[in-house]
């Protein structure tokens, strides 16, 4: 059977949720006037913005009020040479069976026992294979694909640069039409998309979370701890549907904003 061609084939879309999936390879060596290497720097930033959203401070990625799920994940050849047979990379016997060593074990590994190749003269060792780490970014969002991405240019700028300048080729956000080239060059197809709420767009979602909190809270104030009624409810249930007024624009795209309560 012949092997099928990669393609770049457009995202998946289901209802209003769009997906993106690229997966770029992470620069060798060090940065420039540093001693940390390029992939060393991009998993400190990325772990900034992790932190930063464990203790609920604003990351960039709030900017994007489309965004319902991202990941950014660092993929190490250790992770992906699983069940290969790579001539120049060492594998560890583990009780699952072979798995690949560390990378910082690749930079000297000989194919086989020390010596070369098998029948090889010592002298003339084998060089190990030149092996990519890469950056996967999975994200699921509301709208289209390059509207998504001129948001991303528009509002995001420099603190996306700060991720992916840590790529092979990337050019930064400020010329537009090389930004989205190099998107669609290390995008990859996605099998299966699936969304477990396409005909809600993230904005609904908050809306109706917002609504449940405040409905709950007029309920509380309405019922009597015996459960009976309060004999006037009108004050109460107009409190409620002056709290629950929501203000939202701009969306699907650039930078929409949503609050629960009206400026």
């Amino acid at each position: 059977m012949n092997q099928r061609e990669l393609t770049r084939t457009p995202s998946k879309a289901l209802g209003n949720t769009t997906e993106i999936a690229v997966l770029a390879p992470i620069r060798l060596g060090r940065v420039p006037g540093e001693r940390r290497t390029f992939e060393e720097r991009l998993e400190f930033v990325i772990r900034n913005i992790q932190n930063r959203a464990e203790r609920g401070i604003p990351t960039l990625l709030n900017q994007i009020q489309t965004i319902h799920f991202g990941r950014l994940i660092i993929l190490r050849p250790e992770h992906y040479l699983h069940y290969s047979d790579v001539p120049g990379v060492a594998y560890l016997e583990t009780e699952t069976g072979k798995i690949p060593a560390p990378i910082d074990a690749f930079r000297e590994t000989l194919l086989g026992m020390p010596g070369g190749a098998a029948g090889a003269p010592p002298e003339a060792p084998v060089q190990p294979p030149v092996l990519r780490s890469y950056l996967m970014t999975l994200v699921t969002f509301d709208g289209d694909l390059k509207v998504y991405f001129r948001d991303i240019a528009d509002l995001l700028k420099q603190d996306f640069d700060r991720v992916f300048e840590n790529c092979e080729d990337y050019g930064g956000t400020s010329n537009f039409e090389v930004f989205w080239s190099w998107i669609r060059r290390y995008q990859i197809s996605v099998n299966l998309f699936h969304s477990a709420y396409p005909d809600l767009t993230v904005v609904e979602i908050k809306r109706l979370q917002y609504f449940k909190r405040r409905f709950d809270e007029f309920v509380a104030r309405v019922r009597k701890p015996g459960g009976q009624n309060d004999t006037d409810i009108n004050e109460l249930f107009d409190d409620f549907l002056r709290e629950t007024q929501q203000f939202e624009s701009g969306f699907p795209s650039h930078g929409g904003v949503f609050q629960g309560d009206p400026e």
